[in-house]
């Protein structure tokens, strides 16, 4: 589908773009940073970046080794998902969870997608595997536990959430006898992810990577909490709602769990919407499209082997089968994905690094593939990667995307003297139409279904001052 939608193999959302940007750097020997030599903690997932760097290394490219890491992830999904069923019923009919797991194209194609999404949700599965493994009686093996999450928030810090929650039901299980136990876990992975939020303190002045002060809203948590519960269990739903199977069988397993009062697995069966729930809490808004399917997808594959377990009515294969067939039409948007990006953000990469000069100071609202191909120095209007533009963008409810103050954003533009703007001008309808602003470049897509806007636009700047570089 990506060689007939974008006429190439390529990576499908311009985030993959900006872990190939960093994993250049870091393979070039640039440290962690975006614009080479200026280290910032602008990625969700400091695994993912080092995988991706060991495979430039390897190969000298980026998109063979990123996706065949993402396919192994996901056969490592498929298998870990069998042993999961196996290790929660005995009977023959387990291998259905591993058909199950297969037979899901939103797995499939986060195995294609170049992000860490696939590892992400291995890594969850790996360690609720050895966490039901070793529920029963605590156990030494509780610590290896430990170090599976370590890894797994190393992948991404949303990790932590799972490891919480699963703590939390070894705690109500077993008690005192549990503590020592549960603190050497936590111990382990506090040491494994010190590296990373030592790294985060030094550049951030948080422990949390600057993808995450620019999309979380710690300071302005104010939904209730049923609000808050009601858009996590819609949520929940409506992805797993993909797969009409894995849903019917997940309600049929809650229905039979609560019949036999098994507060144990009932616990197991809350933890995917629980999870969704902690998502919306954090976050500036509600995910609701394709492109973020990513941040829910443990819930969903967890829910799903739950399901094709303790469901009765659902254990055939072909059931699963034609469950699968409605998510095919996400293969199809898979393929318009990788074309949106490609003609894109890539087209516009490639455009600015044969017309712009070497030096030129580019300013824009998608940082992976612009900066990737035009190898010029960006600044991130966002803040991904350029977080002391926050204060300037968020210090008040503005008219730019996400409640983005424009006047600010346009100050801190400013203050660096940037040479060119590249954004969507749905997402800054003020600062496009600045009269400093004269559009050089644009793209425009016939069928968008993944970027922010149909048409980007690239601007050349013109300063009251063209001598005035105070400020670069």
């Amino acid at each position: 589908m990506e060689k007939f939608r974008a006429g190439q193999i390529s990576l499908v959302t311009d985030d993959a773009w900006i872990f190939a940007q960093f994993a250049r750097n870091l393979a070039n020997g640039f440290g962690f940073s975006y614009n080479p030599g200026e280290p910032v903690p602008g990625f969700s997932s400091a695994l993912w970046v080092v995988l991706s760097a060991i495979g430039y290394k390897l190969t000298g490219q980026f998109v063979l080794p990123m996706k065949l890491t993402g396919i192994l992830a996901g056969l490592g999904t498929i298998a870990v998902g069998l042993k999961i069923a196996q290790q929660l019923q005995t009977t023959d009919e387990s291998e259905i969870a591993g058909w199950a797991v297969a037979l899901s194209p939103l797995l499939v194609t986060a195995s294609l997608s170049g992000m860490e999404t696939s590892l992400w949700v291995f890594s969850v599965m790996l360690g609720f595997w050895w966490h039901i493994r070793f529920l029963a009686q605590p156990s030494p093996q509780w610590l290896l536990e430990g170090f599976i999450w370590g890894m797994a928030t190393l992948t991404r810090p949303e990790s932590l959430a799972f490891f919480a929650l699963l703590a939390l039901h070894k705690l109500l299980m077993h008690r005192q006898r549990s503590l020592l136990l549960l603190i050497g876990m936590t111990f382990l992975v506090a040491l494994l992810i010190s590296p990373w939020v030592a790294f985060n303190f030094k550049h951030t002045g948080t422990p949390f990577p600057a993808t995450y002060l620019a999309k979380a809203k710690f300071p302005q948590v104010h939904s209730s909490a049923l609000v808050t519960i009601s858009v996590g269990i819609a949520l929940f739903i409506f992805w797993l709602g993909i797969n009409p199977t894995a849903f019917l069988a997940f309600v049929e397993a809650v229905k039979r769990k609560c019949n036999e009062r098994d507060w144990q697995s009932l616990f197991l069966l809350a933890v995917p919407f629980m999870f969704t729930t902690i998502r919306c809490v954090v976050h500036r808004f509600a995910h609701t499209s394709i492109y973020f399917t990513r941040y829910h997808l443990p819930a969903s594959i967890l829910a799903l082997v739950f399901g094709s377990v303790w469901s009765k009515r659902w254990r055939k294969l072909p059931l699963w089968v034609i469950g699968s067939i409605p998510g095919l039409i996400w293969v199809n948007e898979h393929g318009w994905m990788v074309q949106n990006t490609t003609h894109m953000q890539v087209h516009i990469g490639k455009w600015l690094a044969q017309n712009t000069p070497p030096n030129a100071l580019i300013a824009t609202n998608d940082i992976g593939a612009i900066a990737f191909f035009s190898e010029r120095r960006i600044i991130d209007t966002c803040g991904l990667v350029t977080p002391e533009i926050l204060p300037f963008a968020y210090n008040r409810q503005g008219t730019g995307i996400f409640g983005a103050n424009e006047e600010g954003v346009w100050e801190f533009l400013r203050r660096r003297k940037v040479d060119y703007i590249v954004i969507f001008p749905n997402w800054y309808p003020r600062l496009s139409r600045r009269p400093e602003l004269k559009p050089i470049y644009r793209v425009k897509l016939a069928h968008n279904v993944i970027c922010g806007g149909d048409e980007m636009v690239v601007y050349h700047v013109k300063w009251e001052s063209e001598g005035d570089e105070a400020g670069r």
